[in-house]
């Protein structure tokens, strides 16, 4: 929704899942209503590719034939077919009177709309004028390793063992030492710059080195469990003076059409992280280059790692973390997944789109039993849920920091830095606050015929709560830090209600000894809730706000909270 109200986005994907049971790319309540009508979407709208074909083959959506697929799907406002499905269909449906001439025109004119606005038609534009040297140029490579840089999260950092120093003797063993050529073209071109060609963590750890860097990938891949490497890695490990280890996953262990099977470490890249820290000198520095959020608590809890870094998949980008390793900036990345712990994929099916915790229609995914399909039923119970065999059901532990009941192993916006902060509320509400402006906003909500409140309205209105907090960095380095803001509503974890929310978040650079400001005020929405038909009502009651990550405080990272009253 803020995209489209406040972002002015010219296009749209419906995806491959169901919304209220009507498949995305079919669903004109969320096309046309919702997009186009309430939040007034004004472009083009893809499917992603095969959805539209996902619609008549996967969902066999009210076993419909093909041309009725066709027609729903156009006349919801799907503008373009990734795939062939409506160019092998749209004839026939036409032919048999299923669509009409005018529904494919509606489409068309979308298009040719957003084409004339890229001025497809006319001479040539500013568009026409940014030159394909661009893509290279000081600029843009430094933007996108700026990237890399900025989103590095640290997640462990004992006795300083980071930042590195330059010096002699550095050795980076793993898996993921070599990564990047793998992941370079995934949805992009698969030439790089010829300054950015195929950069790795090796390279980025030799950036600063001031001396040759010993690299071994030990371990074939990600996935392989073949561990007679270890031993060679041990010896190299033995007599380093600073040992990388390079870890994780890359695109095939997960990627589009691929899911990951587990969110654990491969037995084999465990025992060369344990193995390769009891034989080094100083404590290692583990280096994670993942999307899957993995399981880390053996590292955490393993005296001899010293530092563990999150890159995420930066591929050619990851030069820009040498800054991070080498401390010319300090880390003010935090993590944005839940890290759960490796039992939690047991618990819950990957088909199981619940947020919040309670019993789950579907078996556990532990449970190798077979069960065959309904003959009654196009329905697969392990795909579409309920009993499978002797299998037991599911429980759902809930989804993300806002339903996760459980103890995370990192939690949602963890992350570290080579300095300290603290915090404290500069201003914020006295007394009870009043709701009235929420009741206002449902009512002319609802008088408008909306679902969604608008954001024109949200903005308009006046800032119902607002706190300014002192950002200190009490540390002796300049950096970053991303200040974020959450709120607990009153009843967090009953009846539906989420356990916290991220409400607002903001990033400023703290010189060292100075304080920066930050303002912070939650949406009116922050104050709603909504029940299981789908209604907003407002929710009055004690809401705690709380700046910061509590876990990061005994790491000197900045945390306040401030509770005040609603009626």
């Amino acid at each position: 929704q803020a995209c489209v109200e406040k972002g002015k986005v010219s296009g749209l994907m419906c995806s491959y899942n169901s919304v209220n049971g009507v498949p995305s790319c079919a669903n004109e309540w969320l096309l046309k209503t919702v997009a186009r009508e309430e939040w007034g979407f004004d472009g083009y709208i893809t499917s992603d590719c095969d959805a539209d074909n996902d619609v008549f083959a996967t969902h066999k959506y009210l076993n419909q034939t093909a041309a009725e697929d066709v027609r729903d799907i156009l006349r919801a406002g799907t503008d373009v077919d990734c795939g062939g499905f409506i160019g092998n269909n749209a004839q026939a449906a036409l032919t048999a009177g299923t669509i009409v001439e005018a529904d494919i025109d509606e489409r068309l004119a979308m298009l040719f709309r957003v084409r004339l606005r890229l001025g497809h038609f006319d001479p040539l534009n500013p568009l026409d004028e940014i030159s394909a040297d661009e893509i290279c140029s000081e600029q843009t490579i430094a933007t996108s390793m700026d990237g890399a840089r900025q989103g590095t999260t640290m997640l462990k950092n004992v006795g300083k063992t980071l930042p590195l120093s330059p010096s002699s003797g550095i050795v980076v063993l793993g898996p993921n030492a070599n990564l990047s050529e793998s992941d370079t073209g995934y949805y992009g071109p698969h030439n790089c710059c010829a300054s950015t060609q195929y950069l790795n963590l090796v390279n980025a750890v030799a950036k600063y080195a001031g001396a040759a860097v010993v690299s071994d990938s030990v371990i074939p891949g990600v996935k392989s469990e073949d561990m007679s490497g270890i031993p060679a890695a041990v010896a190299l490990a033995q007599k380093a003076e600073t040992v990388i280890l390079a870890v994780g996953t890359d695109l095939g262990w997960s990627a589009e059409g691929h899911d990951a099977t587990n969110i654990s470490f491969t037995d084999a890249q465990l025992a060369m992280v344990e193995q390769c820290a009891a034989a080094a000198k100083n404590p290692v520095i583990v280096v994670i280059c993942t999307a899957t959020p993995l399981d880390i608590s053996s590292m955490l809890a393993n005296p001899k790692i010293g530092a563990i870094i999150h890159t995420g998949q930066p591929s050619v980008t990851i030069y820009g973390i040498a800054e991070i390793l080498y401390g010319k900036v300090s880390p003010a990345g935090r993590t944005i997944q839940t890290i759960y712990p490796a039992t939690y994929q047991d618990q819950i099916s990957i088909f199981d789109f619940g947020m919040r915790p309670g019993a789950s229609p579907f078996v556990r995914p532990d449970c190798t039993e077979s069960c065959a399909p309904n003959p009654a039923s196009p329905w697969e119970p392990r795909m579409h849920g309920g009993p499978c065999g002797s299998c037991a059901m599911g429980t759902n532990p809930g989804r993300t920091h806002r339903f996760y009941v459980d103890k995370p192993v990192v939690p949602f916006g963890f992350g570290l830095s080579y300095t300290t902060f603290t915090y404290s509320v500069a201003a914020a509400p006295t007394g009870a606050v009043s709701l009235d402006a929420v009741r206002d906003m449902l009512a002319a909500t609802k008088a408008a015929g909306r679902t969604f409140p608008s954001l024109e309205l949200l903005g308009d209105a006046a800032k119902l709560v607002q706190y300014s907090i002192n950002v200190t960095n009490t540390g002796t380095m300049d950096s970053d830090d991303a200040v974020l803001g959450f709120l607990t509503p009153p009843g967090a974890g009953v009846n539906g209600v989420p356990l916290q929310s991220l409400y607002a978040f903001d990033r400023v650079h703290v010189p060292a000894g100075k304080t920066v400001t930050v303002v912070l005020y939650p949406s009116l929405t922050e104050f709603t809730q909504v029940d299981s038909e789908g209604n907003r009502h407002v929710h009055p009651g004690d809401y705690t706000f709380t700046f910061g990550v509590q876990e990061t405080a005994e790491h000197g990272m900045g945390y306040v909270q401030h509770t005040i009253t609603t009626y």
